[in-house]
């Protein structure tokens, strides 16, 4: 009797090792799980559809678990990849979103932990073409590597502003220069003020103010980008921070924690005549403002615009070739013509595949359109501040250019701190 149990025991044995082995075997076990971490966890609607597009790409590739962690900010899911990374696990994927180059995508890098991608592009020619090439230029290293891809464009280097509002204000055309741009700003508070309305020239928010002083830096022939950072001659730059200072003197008082969120509410409630922003901000403007796009001024007779590529995604290096392979199909899923058009039409994001065409929306996105054909058409192109400036210095200059403008803080201190960080 025992001797039979112990067959039986034997068969069910194998029956076991025959299910792990073969067709019993679950199909999830066959599944390579990677890890996703992005700030897209927001409420608002063009997050809520980056999320649908990322929890989309399990349909397109069944056989990868796609494991996604949504933050609500950058600076939340920067927290938390540092936190993964101090234990040793660094994500799969991390989505920077074009918070610009910053200590946590150095320290990946230096300490081999970051993936090159470069060899996986020479290989796949439709994976190198859809990537742009203003990525490719700005993101790899000396070396030839590439740790960074992005899936859209960061085009800006404008504002938007109310036409009604400068048509009643008797604003004929946009100004060219920065003399012209004060007199706008002035001819329409004078207008304000005898119509008795509460419209406010401008009300920048604290990174509006670090997209003016670029552009009031391009022109000068120290101004310049030298690696990831901002050169110029302290001169031309305390004259930026007084040009700066006349502009503020138009604005209501503000602090940092006044945000392109609050910006932009003025602007679609009809009491902020000119919005600084980028043209991936059209989505959030109302349809009942009559808004056009303008270039800020330069400081020279040519047009100039920012047309970037910020820090996209960095894929973590496991050592581990079939998540790193997973990872890969990732962002070429993001890349493909299909995922991009998806990015345009639900968050108004302008693709990064050069073979999506913003002109397919030139009739049901006009604002769109119209922003980005400008930005697209200007003599020159200078990077967005994430690129120009470090995370640190860009993080100082939006804490405290309040401060400055308002008086509270000299500007040999506020150079000096920039210079610091």
């Amino acid at each position: 009797m025992k001797r039979r149990i112990r067959q039986v025991i034997f068969l069910l044995g194998i029956l076991i090792s025959c299910c792990l082995l073969g067709g019993c075997e679950s199909e999830d076990n066959h599944n390579v799980s990677i890890t996703l971490i992005h700030a897209w966890g927001g409420t608002e609607k063009d997050h809520a559809e980056m999320r649908d597009i990322y929890a989309e790409f399990q349909k397109e590739y069944p056989e990868i678990d796609l494991q996604i962690i949504s933050m609500p900010t950058s600076e939340e899911m920067m927290r938390k990849v540092e936190d993964m990374v101090m234990v040793g696990n660094v994500p799969d994927i991390i989505s920077f979103s074009g918070v610009g180059e910053n200590c946590l995508y150095d320290f990946l890098v230096e300490n081999d932990m970051a993936l090159d991608i470069q060899p996986y592009i020479e290989r796949d020619n439709d994976f190198s073409q859809s990537i742009s090439d203003v990525n490719k230029e700005y993101w790899k290293t000396k070396n030839g590597e590439l740790y960074s891809v992005s899936d859209v464009l960061m085009l800006s280097g404008g504002y938007w502003y109310n036409e009604d509002i400068l048509n009643a204000a008797g604003i004929e055309q946009v100004p060219k220069s920065w003399d012209e741009f004060q007199m706008m700003c002035n001819q329409i508070s004078d207008w304000a003020l005898k119509e008795g309305t509460e419209i406010t020239a401008l009300q920048p928010a604290a990174e509006g103010y670090l997209y003016c002083i670029d552009h009031m830096l391009s022109g000068s022939e120290q101004a310049r980008t030298k690696g990831q950072q901002f050169v110029y001659q302290e001169e031309e730059f305390t004259t930026a921070i007084n040009q700066l200072k006349q502009l503020y003197s138009l604005s209501v008082s503000k602090t940092p924690e006044y945000s392109y969120r609050d910006e932009t509410n003025l602007f679609n409630e009809g009491k902020l005549a000119i919005y600084i922003n980028g043209v991936w901000s059209a989505p959030m403007i109302s349809d009942d403002i009559n808004a056009k796009y303008a270039l800020l001024p330069s400081c020279t007779e040519k047009t100039v615009s920012c047309e970037s590529s910020g820090l996209g995604y960095v894929l973590g290096k496991s050592g581990n070739e079939e998540r790193q392979e997973a990872a890969v199909s990732f962002l070429k899923y993001m890349l493909s013509k299909d995922v991009q058009l998806q990015i345009l039409e639900r968050t108004e994001q302008i693709p990064a595949n050069p073979d999506v065409s913003v002109e397919l929306y030139k009739e049901n996105k006009d604002k769109l359109y119209q922003a980005v054909s400008l930005v697209l058409e200007a003599d020159e192109k200078i990077e967005v501040p994430s690129n120009i400036w470090s995370l640190e210095q860009k993080n100082y200059f939006t804490e405290s250019i309040f401060d400055l403008l308002a008086g509270t803080i000299s500007v040999q201190e506020f150079e000096e701190n920039i210079k610091m960080k």
